[in-house]
């Protein structure tokens, strides 16, 4: 774990604890002015004492798998000489406030709040980034895989795997009749000829993925291609068995995807993955604490509206293309698509309630995702998740959408921003373009500019 990676992630926790010390006792102080301007000044002169605090006391260099008395000295001592900072600062008047007891308050709220979390994130980066690892042998590299065909090279494939970590062999499989109840290295070799029998193998093998060698002689069918692909089979090509993030690819990718170069990789390292990972978990905790008030009052509004549910739960796709269920504040009529699914059409969809009218104008609908982004099956950025239905739809037109099954959707995403909402398939399509132009470049960095356009364009009331 680089040096300069903990220190700004350490700084980024810092400026966080700050900025929630100063949302909190706003929050249960009285109202009063100036709150940006003390806002900007505090995490400014935070930035600046933090980092000499990290400096001094070299937190950063010392990143251990357990916790110590040094390295809670160590962090003690950061967030000290931080606070000391402030507090000269606050003594010298250049921080300015109708009631001196705020900026005391304010001051006390950030060195607990900063202590805290920066003992909690590098305990919580560390054991996330162990997770991390066994998450990608369970859920990409220890998924259990079907090798096609029967030959010399099949079988050289499967001893591979068999000595590998990423991947499962439940057995082989072909088209030819003759090789039926035969067993190769103790695995079966299932037969298929039509789509029943594709089912009849699903049931009794435990694999989501097969894979094609490169020189395969028994070729790839494209009726299987098309089998696969109906059933949400993945097809995998011997060119990308050692990418740890691997795609789901269509029957039009996967007949040429041995020859081709076209495929986009995550722009992230496992890292970088890892810290993204636990910074969305810690803020959707936080902000699920803070906007509990904010929950409690919208819950309120759509419940009494027409007395229906007040969350609205749908089925969506994340990632490796599982699906998962949304969570939303009702916005919309409870019948809204008895007739079928249908996409949002703007402020005039006659579906929308006046409640959830309000509700979508201001994105307060999408509050109750936070809980999503909490429990891994969301981001705060990422594409937009999408139903099963509009993704088939979408796949037959542009089959790279399988790409995004690498990383997780999104509550915000540079898409929107760039495409506004989607309600057609045009739209769908810019979209994903967007969207994998997001894939193969994303980074922190990338992160926080989605970040702060996202609260820039809701500040100023930009629909999308």
């Amino acid at each position: 774990m680089s040096p300069n990676l903990v220190f700004l992630l350490d700084l980024f926790i810092s400026l966080t604890a700050s900025l929630f010390a100063v949302l909190l006792v706003r929050f249960i102080s009285d109202p009063f002015g100036n709150l940006t301007r003390f806002m900007g000044l505090w995490l400014l002169f935070s930035a600046i004492f933090s980092s000499l605090g990290f400096w001094f006391t070299g937190t950063y260099k010392m990143v251990i798998r357990h916790s110590s008395y040094k390295s809670i000295g160590k962090i003690v001592g950061a967030v000290t000489c931080k606070e000391v900072g402030l507090a000269a600062i606050v003594l010298l008047g250049s921080i300015k406030y109708y009631a001196v007891s705020i900026e005391w308050l304010v001051l006390l709220m950030d060195a607990l709040l900063s202590f805290v979390f920066l003992l909690l994130m590098r305990v919580f980066v560390v054991v996330m980034f162990d997770l991390a690892r066994n998450s990608v042998q369970q859920e990409v590299r220890r998924i259990g895989v079907l090798i096609y065909g029967v030959g010399d090279t099949s079988v050289a494939m499967a001893n591979r795997l068999e000595l590998s970590d990423n991947y499962r062999v439940e057995g082989f499989l072909s088209s030819r009749a003759e090789c039926r109840d035969t067993v190769i290295l103790s695995k079966p070799v299932y037969v298929y000829s039509k789509i029943d029998d594709m089912k009849q193998i699903k049931d009794k093998a435990d694999f989501h993925c097969i894979i094609f060698t490169s020189d395969d002689p028994e070729k790839r069918k494209a009726n299987l291609i098309s089998y696969c692909m109906d059933m949400g089979i993945h097809i995998i090509s011997e060119k990308l068995l050692d990418n740890p993030d691997l795609a789901s690819f269509n029957k039009n990718l996967a007949n040429e995807v041995a020859a081709s170069n076209e495929f986009i990789e995550d722009g992230m390292t496992t890292f970088e993955r890892t810290v993204k990972r636990a910074i969305d978990c810690v803020l959707a905790f936080i902000l699920l604490i803070v906007f509990s008030p904010l929950f409690l009052i919208c819950w309120i509004a759509v419940k009494l509206e027409d007395g229906g549910p007040a969350i609205y739960r749908q089925e969506r796709i994340g990632r490796f293309g599982k699906p998962f269920k949304i969570l939303k504040f009702r916005s919309m009529k409870v019948d809204a698509e008895a007739s079928g699914p249908a996409l949002f059409s703007g402020d005039k969809d006659d579906r929308l309630t006046k409640v959830g009218r309000f509700l979508r104008a201001h994105h307060l609908d999408e509050l109750p995702q936070l809980w999503n982004v909490f429990m891994g099956d969301m981001a705060f950025v990422g594409p937009r998740p999408e139903r099963k239905f509009y993704i088939d739809q979408i796949s037959k037109v542009d089959p790279r959408y399988f790409y995004l099954y690498q990383i997780r959707p999104g509550v915000t995403s540079y898409a929107t921003l760039r495409n506004g909402y989607t309600d057609s398939m045009e739209k769908m399509l810019t979209r994903l373009e967007y969207d994998l132009y997001y894939l193969k470049h994303r980074s922190w960095w990338f992160d926080i500019r989605i970040l702060g356009m996202t609260f820039l364009s809701i500040v100023f009331g930009k629909k999308f």
